[in-house]
């Protein structure tokens, strides 16, 4: 693999037999593998499934503009933080059966008191008894809170009609800071997302609380807490 110059750097995707992909604010150019004759192995499938997997995870994740903002890149090693969120998820939940876990957040400034996490018939509900961030200045800062998270669902109860799994968000209101830090949201699915939510047996939620200035840019967020199954 090599660094792209000049009018490659502005390019992306195939050209002829080679690739150009970006990493952070650099541009490289890599020879397209050749079409192997042979059936994949299991093994390969195995790890074709996880990147993908891992790939859903972190776009996922990105979509939710809070969480995404916190994820910091590191230009020095090209690395955006996309790539951050994809790393720290790779390869750690099993699809099988909701074991392992799906990693929101990178760091962990916000310290939250009896953190709970549920999921319902048509929505999810998540709560503490207070927080607090670790530093001074963020913790003066904080005006605002609003949790949200990913919830994985598998086992699809009409069978081949729906995927093998699917990935929704959940959101809730941003809300001002209450006196002792107290916070609890509850979020109900509508329409589509409701019959996407009640059409899988087994569903688990992931979730941060994310606090934010009197400008609603986010400055704090949570440890990555979880539902049961």
């Amino acid at each position: 693999m090599a660094e792209a110059h000049g009018f490659m750097k502005e390019m992306t995707g195939v050209l002829g037999d080679v690739s150009i992909m970006h990493r952070g604010k650099k541009a490289f150019i890599r020879k397209r593998p050749g079409k192997s004759k042979n059936p994949p192995t299991e093994l390969a499938l195995a790890k074709r499934a996880m990147f993908g997997l891992g790939g859903k995870i972190a776009g996922t994740i990105s979509s939710i503009y809070e969480i995404k903002q916190l994820w910091k890149g590191d230009p020095e090693k090209n690395q955006t933080g996309y790539n951050k969120i994809f790393q720290a998820n790779h390869g750690k939940l099993n699809m099988e059966d909701l074991t392992g876990k799906i990693v929101l957040s990178e760091w962990g400034g916000l310290e939250v008191l009896n953190a709970l996490l549920e999921l319902g018939h048509s929505g999810v509900e998540i709560d503490c008894d207070s927080f607090e961030s670790r530093d001074t200045e963020t913790r003066v800062a904080t005006k605002k809170i609003k949790g949200a998270g990913i919830i994985v669902l598998i086992n699809p109860l009409l069978g081949d009609p729906y995927p093998k799994y699917q990935l929704m968000i959940f959101e809730t209101k941003t809300v001002a800071m209450e006196e002792g830090g107290k916070f609890s949201e509850r979020v109900k699915y509508k329409g589509g997302d409701l019959v996407k939510f009640q059409s899988y047996g087994l569903k688990k939620a992931f979730g941060v609380f994310v606090t934010m200035d009197g400008e609603y840019n986010p400055i704090d967020i949570s440890g990555t807490i979880e539902s049961k199954i």
